[in-house]
């Protein structure tokens, strides 16, 4: 992690700030605390206040039609919204029941779609179409795309940029100087930016990436900022300040929405005992973020880094807690216990966690090991002779016994909630096992059966497959990357996207003749696909 920057809260004000390390290997230039970062999903709340002015001066209600507002682009209905029609609420909650998680932002140089290619998954657009699969109101489930559509209704009301939006309603009142949702950055803020980093130490193509999905992920500030943001939402929340929002607005932001959900319009909410905080975390390539305060004592932290290597973040937060003496905040100290190797033995093996990911465990000396199929691995220490934790998540594994005193699964439980991992066989291999083995064939029909028994499982979406694809190629598995975006085209065929996603890796690889071949189906498919019709000047006739 090149660079890390801090901003304390302590009653209801920033009791210190301060940079740590280098925000650019290449000038090594030192952190201060107005270096710029970006927020990654901690524009989100910051959008949510910016809507819930437009709600307050009556230019939307949170519980209409969202298609009321829309003019540039319409959500499309179908079953599901024929039974309860996407809100404004629904959006800032995430309980639209809208698809695609997140963005993975556009590398300098690369043609920037609009928003409504965004929504729609159009070229050239690298996510998926922003649909709604699931009932509205009736369940959370994460939806950057949902955070997007809130942003082009708030721009279709104002009639203006989302900067200026932004600009005008929150950052100015809120005294937030160092912070813009301006994609790309201008030159004259740009020297001011942190680079971003990969998790092997290596820079983002560019430095940074851009992302028109200004809401959902496209706010460059400082933790600095942030704590003033964050303070104002204690402060209202206690009816004591109202610089953009009055406290029965600012209480639906930190009030979840739903039941069983943790969720309000804007911030997530965590129970540590009888104290309540709310916070967002974010990450955009090369960079990842943390807001926590608690809810009613005025105390709190923001923490930003210019890597994805974000373990160090939890680390500040619960040092600070600890130093701060937060509420209830820290767990339990837990003792790590002695287990007999041998019955370590017993524990080792695969599981199954969805149709693409397994997590094998090993033994080496006296110690476990999990390593998931396509993450970093990490060590499971036991605190009891069945039980295990990591260092670098609150996550528990319980190993489950069957009648026959055998391991039969793992019982995963996190603060999000629990599930069971079966144990699998040696010999059975997800698709992702099986491209990386070189059985590329196989794995395109397992693909494909996942996606005929579970259409929605996330396994198979195309936006995760095109970015997975693309983090092969960053690593230069260029036949690996290939074979996962054979698949997609496989799976998707009608989707522009992921014909030039395949292009570009033959391309990388030699092949012209397949590349210009996937560009052409690519443009086949969407005239306008501007990537496609520069790849293919490039390669020549």
């Amino acid at each position: 992690v090149p660079g890390v920057s801090i901003a304390v809260i302590k009653d209801l004000k920033t009791d210190w700030a301060k940079g740590y390390g280098v925000e650019d290997l290449e000038t090594n230039k030192p952190v201060s605390t107005g270096t710029l970062f970006q927020a990654g999903s901690i524009s989100k709340p910051v959008a949510a206040m910016a809507a819930l002015k437009k709600v307050e001066q009556g230019k939307i209600s949170l519980d209409e039609d969202i298609n009321n507002k829309l003019i540039s682009w319409k959500l499309p209905d179908n079953e599901f919204t024929a039974k309860q029609k996407v809100t404004l609420a629904h959006l800032l909650s995430h309980t639209a029941g809208l698809t695609v998680h997140g963005f993975p932002g556009y590398a300098v140089g690369e043609t920037i779609p609009t928003l409504p290619q965004v929504l729609d998954g159009a070229q050239p657009a690298n996510t998926a179409a922003v649909r709604v699969n699931m009932e509205p109101g009736t369940k959370f489930r994460y939806s950057g795309g949902g955070s997007t559509i809130a942003q082009l209704a708030i721009m279709d009301i104002e009639k203006k940029p989302y900067p200026q939006i932004a600009e005008e309603n929150v950052l100015r009142p809120l005294g937030m100087t160092d912070s813009t949702y301006e994609q790309p950055l201008p030159g004259k803020i740009r020297s001011k930016a942190a680079a971003g980093y990969k998790p092997d130490g290596k820079a983002v193509a560019g430095k940074i990436h851009i992302y028109p999905e200004m809401a959902a992920a496209g706010l460059w500030t400082t933790p600095t900022d942030l704590a003033k943001f964050a303070i104002e939402v204690q402060l209202s929340v206690q009816g004591r300040s109202n610089k953009v929002l009055s406290k029965a607005s600012v209480e639906k932001m930190v009030t979840p929405f739903i039941a069983d959900s943790v969720v309000g319009l804007g911030f997530f909410s965590e129970k540590h005992g009888n104290a309540i905080y709310f916070g967002h975390g974010g990450a955009d390539e090369g960079f990842r973020a943390q807001l926590m305060v608690h809810r009613d004592k005025g105390y709190g932290v923001v923490v930003m880094v210019n890597s994805d290597n974000g373990a160090i973040i939890s680390e500040i937060v619960r040092s600070v807690a600890r130093e701060y003496q937060w509420d209830e905040y820290l767990p339990a100290a837990l003792e790590a216990v002695s287990v007999d190797p041998a019955k370590l033995d017993g524990y080792t093996g695969r599981f199954l966690v969805n149709p693409d990911r397994v997590v094998t465990v090993t033994r080496a000396g006296g110690k476990l090991y999990a390593q998931p199929s396509d993450q970093a691995g990490f060590e499971m220490i036991p605190i009891s002779e069945n039980v295990f934790i990591r260092t670098d998540q609150n996550v528990r594994y319980t190993f489950v016994k069957n009648a026959s005193d055998r391991v039969e699964a793992i019982k995963v439980t996190a603060p999000q909630g629990e599930i069971q991992v079966n144990r699998i066989s040696a010999e059975r291999q997800v698709p992702y096992e099986m491209i990386m083995a070189g059985k590329v064939n196989e794995a395109i029909d397992a693909y494909k059966k996942i996606k005929a028994d579970q259409p929605n499982n996330n396994a198979v979406a195309e936006g995760r497959l095109n970015q997975l694809g693309y983090t092969l190629l960053a690593q230069n598995k260029l036949a690996e990357a290939i074979a996962i975006f054979r698949a997609n085209v496989d799976l998707y065929p009608s989707s522009s996207n992921v014909y030039d996603s395949l292009g570009e890796a033959y391309m990388l690889s030699g092949d012209k003749e397949l590349a210009r071949l996937n560009f052409r189906k690519s443009l086949e498919l969407d005239p306008k696909n501007n990537n496609a019709s520069e790849m293919l000047k490039k390669l020549g006739p």
